[in-house]
């Protein structure tokens, strides 16, 4: 995957923020606090042999994939070596991850900065648990897995010695677990990938017998017992452990490490007590190895929290020390009184507040203090017509805490997920809980009076959907399944689904989801991000490019495009005709998801945006008005919930634009802004607007007078964990819509819902329809279409919502499809064209009705075709593609057109060079050329971006002669402008032109850095920040931290004015002082752009040479 440098980050290189304390420093500190203490020489080990023996204290890991990984979830393993060897007082600590292979071992930026978790334990053991992720090499990668094993072996051996001497620790290899057949033809058939896995268990055995190390091999006894019965016994898809197959598999892997059966008597209440115990010591330990918030924890946006989080690890690790001792006292049958006591874990200090110091002028109000929702409803403005009205708030509901997303259920209930945790868990806390909230209006006053906690273990749950009866939730790093199977709205069943989220920034995860109309899942993450999904298709990883992620919840494939010019993707809505709008959250544009959509490939440029936002950013959630209760004037606005720069909701026509959309911020008749929501209240953050079943518009406020994770520390005293309220927008003049619900009806009633005019009913009809068996939905959307009116106005409509029916159960009906592919609305058609670029692989002809789609009459439908036939790698595809230029230019296709063909360049280019291609429309060779030249100038840069990116520091002498040669490279100035207009200008301007001045004025950059410097202030932020803009940090013996600017000093006492006095601080008393040298530019704006545009921004960058010129 090519790399891609941000057009974001340019205009940000001379934006600084006085931070507490520079990287060098911040490492030192945490080095202080979490230095190793001396680990003198440890006993000799056993051989690494079977049967298998212990020292006694000996520390053991799990590394490898998430077959060790889930261990973490049931315990199982664990609790039996605990019972084997009760007297051992064993240490065991779980490594693993999801997507993990011996060759690859994808890591957070800067992961190991404060220090490395697993050289900090110091493991005397390793279970090894590799070769599921590798077998989807097959045959072929046979060789280069087991030459990567060993220098695995070789590596960890020396990276990770078990004490002072360097002795080697001991490596216990373990074969995979066998596949286990669903039965389902949508599923993998088991047989082939258990073919590779007994493969690559051989390759396993030979790498063991070759360096003489124990080889525990379950793959044949986990095959025999997978086999026994018939659909998913053990494994939640095959490949991932249930509790009951996490038992099974134990039970075989303690068999086969000791050769005997386990003295442990399974579902005891011993038994239970001391799992129960061993889960939440790995509970308390995921805390460590995988800590949320990440880049603020130990990466490049470690800001204000230097001196907490390194006290937070220790705490985390004497707390997992504890829970080792309570676990030792059960399996000695011993009965501890109470839970494990943490209280000599140490104290975790509170940071001063940083709201108001200075005051963050654009995000905080004057004062420290809360409107109530009556207050907060008085003073703010809504068009003439429309009421605010409160519908719950955290005075009726303590429960509704940190509201983040809004749905509604098939009952017309809203559920709310609340985020009182956030931005993370706090050692020593209770465990988080999070939740997931059913608010009920049961005498229909308008006001909830019911609340009814659904699920209540949650961490950070940024998105949630309904599927299938139950519920889809974020659960940070994981996505869960929730389900009340005894209808008490509790939720009975926790399944899991798919581990490996990022979770290095916790408002940067999974969230914002939303069903496409053909029933695929839409999720969305931002950049600051480093993913890892274990599925049972195979491993599949995102590092800093984050995008949106599509899952189709019957397969559970999953695949993902990039948003370029977007950071923190908040925003997702489908139109009428399922085309969907996504969103930014960091600077609120919005972008059309077909033209992005396609094949992905590093050289995807910047897509034109839907509308100018004017600045008002950030977004959180988005929705299209279309209600009865509201005026015909604001049918089809768009508006999003707008966090800072504006608190409410703007509004924005939107309509047809070529092949796209296009729309504009509605306007006053003097210019000003005609808002639909907008309060003087800079605590008021508005989050997930939502037409209800009443056709109101509602919303959540998230109440919180500190927003963002790098303005302030995670535990400033001052973030709110409490407040919460629910808005509904309304017209009190104007009839409510009787709330349409799915509950206890047929499908061919729900199907009757699809008339509706509110898009969200027909969005709420077709999320149940698509949940449901489709034993039961598919003969009743073929009944339901037999029986339209072809003169009904919305008759192609219609049948193409029963399409879309039929695409998310995968069984299309070809004939209608054929039908609608020839029908006379040119929307219709397009989404016609869309379904068949989805379900192409189950079409036998869909390169073909795409390539006659290429020729449709309307843009919007050649435009969905450009995107499907990104998918074909195929001579005959790129002709088609090549053959739209015979149509005149539509900004929309052309865009979608080259980047079809960039997907697939090397399948055409010689052809086109040779001619091959025959006569072709000289437009043609315009994108081509264009493309070719974008492909080159890429392909130039690409070497030295990726040096510049990489995971791993480069020598100093490699970078500067990396940035050096960026900056040789010649681009267009614009096309360079335009780079800078389309992704820069929500936040910044040069001179007096497009744009916003929230940062600084780029005007005369040229004259104050050459291009090397400009090159070095985007890869480097930190490399290089203003003199004025530095501030000294000074921790004194008694271990507190003081920030600021140095005013004066003396032989005996330093002056530091902190932003709000001078402190007077003695030398004597200064335990370290350190000179602050961070940016708030952060680094993981490095995917936003593609490497062509990044020259052409750097040639336009480079002429900037005139200052700001003087207002007349």
């Amino acid at each position: 995957m090519i790399r891609r440098l941000p057009a974001l980050a340019v205009c940000l290189l001379l934006a600084c923020v006085c931070s507490p304390l520079s990287a060098q420093s911040s490492r030192e500190l945490a080095q202080k606090l979490m230095a190793l203490p001396e680990r003198p020489k440890r006993p000799d080990l056993p051989p690494s042999s079977l049967p298998l023996q212990f020292l006694k204290g000996e520390r053991v890991a799990f590394l490898g994939n998430s077959t060790a990984e889930r261990m973490n979830l049931f315990g199982h393993f664990e609790t039996l070596l605990h019972s084997r060897f009760p007297d051992q007082q064993l240490i065991i600590r779980n490594f693993a991850r999801p997507a993990e292979e011996v060759g690859v071992q994808q890591r957070s930026a800067d992961y190991t900065a404060l220090d490395d978790p697993q050289l900090a334990f110091g493991a005397d053991t390793y279970f090894c648990f590799f070769g599921f992720n590798e077998s989807y090499a097959g045959p072929a990668g046979l060789d280069a897995f087991k030459a990567r094993y060993n220098q695995y072996l070789d590596t960890m051996a020396q990276r990770y010695p078990r004490d002072d001497t360097k002795a080697a620790p001991r490596f216990i290899l373990v074969s995979p677990i066998a596949f286990e057949d669903s039965g389902d033809p949508l599923q993998p058939t088991a047989a082939p990938i258990n073919e590779n896995l007994k493969l690559y268990t051989a390759a396993i055995a030979a790498v063991a017998a070759e360096r003489k190390l124990a080889f525990v091999d379950v793959f044949e006894a986990s095959l025999a017992l997978l086999q026994q019965q018939a659909g998913l016994q053990y494994s939640i898809n095959g490949c991932h452990l249930n509790d009951a197959g996490d038992r099974e598999v134990a039970r075989l892997l303690d068999q086969a490490s000791f050769g005997s059966a386990s003295p442990a008597s399974f579902g005891s209440q011993p038994y239970e007590t001391l799992r129960a115990a061993v889960n939440d010591k790995s509970w308390v330990h995921l805390q460590d190895y995988r800590m949320l918030n990440g880049w603020y924890v130990y990466g490049g946006r470690r800001t204000w929290d230097t001196e907490t989080f390194p006290r937070e690890y220790v705490k985390i690790r004497k707390m997992a020390e504890v829970r080792d001792r309570y676990i030792w006292d059960l399996a000695q049958g011993k009965n501890p009184v109470g839970p494990p006591d943490d209280s000599a874990t140490g104290e975790l200090i509170t940071p001063e507040t940083r709201f108001g110091n200075p005051r963050q002028k654009y995000s905080e109000a004057t004062e420290l203090r809360y409107l109530t929702p009556e207050q907060l409803i008085q003073q703010t403005k809504v068009p003439a017509g429309f009421e605010m009205r409160l519908f719950a708030d955290e005075n009726m509901f303590p429960e509704l805490a940190k509201p983040v997303q809004l749905n509604f259920d098939n009952k017309g209930r809203l559920w709310v997920a609340c985020m009182p945790t956030y931005p993370q868990w706090k050692p020593g806390d209770a465990r988080p809980d999070d939740r997931l909230v059913i608010l009920e209006d049961a005498d229909q006053d308008g006001k909830a009076d019911k609340c009814t906690v659904f699920y209540d273990k949650l961490h950070c749950p940024t998105g949630f959907e309904f599927w299938n009866g139950g519920v889809i939730v974020v659960d940070q790093p994981r996505l869960l399944f929730l389900k009340d199977t005894d209808g008490d709205d509790k939720a009975d069943q926790v399944i899991h689904l798919m581990d490996g989220w990022a979770s290095d920034d916790t408002h940067h995860t999974c969230g914002a989801f939303e069903w496409s109309h053909g029933g695929k899942l839409h999720m969305l993450e931002g950049i600051a991000t480093s993913t890892t999904l274990e599925t049972p298709w195979g491993p599949h990883r995102s590092y800093g490019a984050g995008g949106a992620y599509v899952l189709d919840p019957r397969t559970m494939k999953i695949r993902q495009f990039s948003l370029p010019g977007q950071y923190n993707m908040w925003c997702y809505v489908f139109n009428g005709w399922g085309q969907g709008i996504v969103g930014d959250g960091t600077t609120a544009n919005q972008a059309w998801d077909t033209p992005l959509s396609g094949a992905q490939f590093g050289g995807r440029a910047g897509l034109n945006f839907v509308f100018n936002n004017e600045g008002m950013r950030p977004a959180l959630g988005s929705e299209f008005l279309i209600s009865r209760n509201f005026p015909d004037s604001v049918q089809g606005q768009f508006t999003y919930a707008c966090v800072i720069n504006m608190n409410g909701l703007p509004r924005f026509s939107v309509g047809d634009n070529g092949g796209g959309y296009a729309g504009a911020r509605l306007k006053n008749a003097d210019g000003s802004p005609d808002d639909l929501i907008r309060s003087d209240d800079k605590h008021f953050r508005p989050a997930d607007p939502q037409i209800g079943p009443d056709g109101a518009l509602w919303f959540g406020d998230w109440a919180n007078a500190l927003i963002g994770h790098m303005q302030y520390s995670q535990r400033d005293p001052n973030r709110d964990h409490t407040r919460g309220r629910i808005y509904r927008l309304l017209c009190p003049d104007r009839p409510l819509t009787p709330a349409v619900t799915q509950f206890g009806k047929s499908a061919a009633e729900v199907l009757e819902q699809l008339r509706e005019y509110e898009w969200r009913t027909r969005y709420r009809a077709r999320r149940e329809l698509h949940g449901r068996a489709s034993a039961e939905v598919l003969p009743a959307v073929a009944a339901w279409v037999a029986g339209l009116n072809a003169q009904d106005p919305e008759y192609d409509r219609l049948r193409t919502e029963a399409l879309w029916i039929q695409q998310s159960h995968h069984q299309l009906d070809t004939a209608l499809l054929q039908s609608v592919l020839a029908c006379q609305t040119a929307d219709a058609r397009a989404a016609a064209v869309r379904i068949v670029a989805d379900e192409r692989d189950s079409i036998a002809d869909a390169s073909a009705m795409l390539a006659t789609a290429a020729k449709d009459q309307h843009p919007r439908v050649r435009t969905e075709a450009a995107r499907g036939l990104s998918f074909y790698p195929t001579p005959q595809a790129a002709e088609a593609l090549l053959r739209m230029a015979d149509f005149p230019e539509d900004y929309w296709v052309d865009y979608t057109l080259q980047h079809a063909l960039g997907a697939n360049e090397s399948v055409w280019r010689s052809s086109f060079l040779a001619g091959r291609f025959g006569d072709l429309n000289p437009r043609a060779g315009v994108i081509v050329q264009r493309l070719i030249a974008a492909s080159e100038a890429g392909a130039a840069a690409l070497p030295h971006i990726q040096s510049l990116l990489s995971q791993t520091p480069k020598p100093e002498e490699e970078r500067n002669k990396a940035m050096t040669a960026l900056a040789d490279l010649k681009g267009d100035v614009n096309r360079g402008r335009e780079v800078f207009v389309r992704s820069c200008t929500a936040c910044h301007k040069v001179g007096n032109g497009d744009g916003r001045e929230f940062g600084p004025n780029l005007a005369g950059v040229a004259k104050r850095m050459n291009k090397v410097k400009i090159v070095q202030s985007i890869v480097d932020p930190n490399a290089e920040v203003a003199e004025k803009y530095r501030q000294t940090l000074i921790v004194t013996t008694d271990g507190m931290p003081t920030a600021g600017l140095v005013v004066s000093e003396n032989d005996r006492e330093v002056e530091l004015f902190d932003g709000k006095a001078v402190r007077k601080i003695a030398k004597a008393d200064i335990e370290e002082r350190a000179v602050q040298n961070q940016s708030s530019m952060p680094e993981g704006l490095a995917a936003a752009i593609a490497p062509a545009e990044l020259i052409d921004m750097l040639e336009y960058l480079a002429t900037q040479t005139q200052d700001v010129p003087p207002q007349k």
